[in-house]
């Protein structure tokens, strides 16, 4: 046991490191029993030594560095534990997953601790921990923190329950998980949450309605856009300015039909933001429009219009002065 101690001690040398793993892999049985000892302590010599082992358990065998992550995730530091805790993560070690969920139950623990359950759970197995993921994002008792690591470890299994999980969440009274919600559907994309994602556009926080229009936008359905479409008409003009930005960049018919609606409101900011659209998107049917407004009193409005004009086809750029 001495030598494997010895060696220890000089692992937090890196070059040592290859060095000190080889002769553990060669030596399992006297590692095992250092480890017995190592993690029945809490003297400083001792915790020093599980951080040097925890150093090393990316160059150890499946079988020891289980034992060694095993160890760390029941120790009474926290900083042990995380430690162990990433190493499991990176090695998608799902064998203690049954005892990590104990882990996660406990609210007293250390969050840190907590959070990186939750990344292995759902990292390793997300389908056969969904409830407990869904479960946590749920708890408004729960740390809210927590809560929103659920919702991103969620976003790996798009099943109906996970999807209606995250519509819930469009109407939590907390402000961050609300976002969060968006933010995952987003980043989902399912077609089952357009209904929900079109709700949230009526949110008081701009960040929820932000990812409900990315989402609405980005996905590859002819009724998200028609809703995105439609709300695009009958919002506040300081609204319909950030939604012309945001969904822009789609270069669909349906958008684009409606920014060119929108080119004839009686508002200027929002003229010059759907004009300066249809530059960036070309749309040969706005042409009619733009012609309308290059006597318009505000130049913005006509520069945005002539340029708008020149690459939907319905000027030749000679003609103008840009």
């Amino acid at each position: 046991m001495t030598d494997v101690l010895e060696l220890i001690a000089e692992i937090k040398m890196p070059d040592k490191r290859k060095e000190v793993a080889e002769y553990v892999n060669a030596h399992p049985d006297e590692f095992g029993d250092v480890l017995d000892s190592i993690f029945t302590g809490t003297s400083d010599d001792k915790m020093q030594s599980k951080q040097h082992i925890l150093d090393l358990v990316d160059l150890l065998s499946a079988k020891l560095a289980i034992q060694v992550i095993e160890g760390a995730i029941v120790d009474v530091d926290s900083q042990i534990k995380v430690r162990g805790l990433q190493a499991a993560y990176r090695t998608r070690i799902d064998s203690l997953n049954p005892q990590l969920v104990d882990i996660l139950a406990n609210k007293e623990e250390n969050f840190e601790v907590r959070k990186w359950v939750v990344h292995i759970l759902g990292s390793t197995d997300p389908v056969s921990y969904s409830r407990i993921l869904r479960k946590t994002a749920r708890d408004s008792h729960e740390d809210v923190n927590l809560r929103k690591e659920a919702v991103f470890a969620l976003t790996k299994v798009a099943n109906d329950e996970t999807l209606g999980t995250l519509c819930i969440l469009l109407g939590d009274p907390n402000v961050e998980m609300r976002e969060s919600g968006a933010w995952a559907l987003s980043n989902m994309g399912a077609p089952e949450s357009i209904n929900c994602l079109l709700a949230a556009l009526e949110d008081e926080s701009e960040k929820v309605r932000d990812w409900a229009i990315r989402g609405l936008r980005d996905m590859d359905d002819t009724k998200a856009l028609q809703g995105l479409a439609v709300v695009m008409t009958r919002v506040p003009p300081s609204e319909q300015v950030r939604m012309i930005r945001l969904v822009v960049e789609r270069r669909s018919e349906i958008i684009l039909r409606v920014i060119t609606e929108l080119l004839g409101s009686e508002e200027t900011e929002v003229l010059r933001i759907a004009a300066w659209a249809i530059g960036v998107s070309p749309y040969p049917p706005a042409v009619p429009v733009l012609r309308n407004l290059l006597e318009h009193e505000d130049e913005q409005v006509r520069d945005y219009a002539k340029i708008a004009l020149v690459r939907s086809g319905g000027i030749d750029p000679t003609e103008l002065q840009l």
